[in-house]
């Protein structure tokens, strides 16, 4: 039943990786085998990493930070969003965006964008619920990285079949995404 539980907890903080994962393999235009593995790697890093963070560094944290976070966490993904979508009626095609980009930085800010919820998710367990933080880190960045390869490959397989609009759809996916996790947040739905 233990396993259960952790395993849950990281499907629960790395699903939104499942939309951006593909919306990113549709994005990067010339992927290479290891693309994929890399973001993974990145994603289920900082998957792990900000749990733990959440967890110990939950005295810093009032109530209200969730809510913080979570508000930074969807508008940089409705941004991010948006931002796709005003690329692909732009006519601009200079890859310019966040999620077509594989070098460092880039990835470390999708990656912390993507990460911000299981920070929130580790302030959690130092509230008082039982939980073995390092078991839920380490599920949460395993989950995170099988979800984050294989959507990445499949979403640069689509990104060939619908061209370059696909980018506005994808911009739309991140930003509805954004927008269903607030209104889930404030319990609208």
């Amino acid at each position: 039943m233990e396993f259960l539980k952790y395993l849950l907890i990281g499907v629960s903080v790395s699903l939104d990786e499942l939309a951006v994962s593909t919306v990113k393999g549709v994005q990067v235009k010339h992927i290479r085998r290891v693309d994929p593995w890399i973001t993974g790697l990145y994603f289920a890093v900082f998957q792990g990493v900000m749990l733990i963070f959440g967890f110990f560094g939950s005295s810093l944290f009032s109530k209200g930070s969730s809510a913080v976070t979570e508000w930074i966490a969807d508008g940089l993904l409705m941004l991010i969003g948006a931002n796709m979508v005003r690329e692909a009626f732009s006519g601009d095609d200079d890859n310019k965006d966040l999620l077509a980009k594989m070098d460092v930085r880039s990835m470390s800010m999708l990656a912390l964008t993507m990460s911000l919820d299981a920070l929130a998710v580790g302030v959690s367990p130092a509230l008082g619920h039982s939980l073995d933080i390092w078991w839920a880190a380490l599920s949460a960045a395993l989950v995170s990285l099988a979800i984050t390869v294989p959507a990445m490959f499949i979403g640069h397989r689509l990104g060939h079949k619908v061209g370059a609009k696909g980018g506005a759809f994808g911009g739309a996916i991140l930003i509805l995404l954004g927008l269903f996790e607030l209104l889930q947040y404030y319990k609208v739905f």
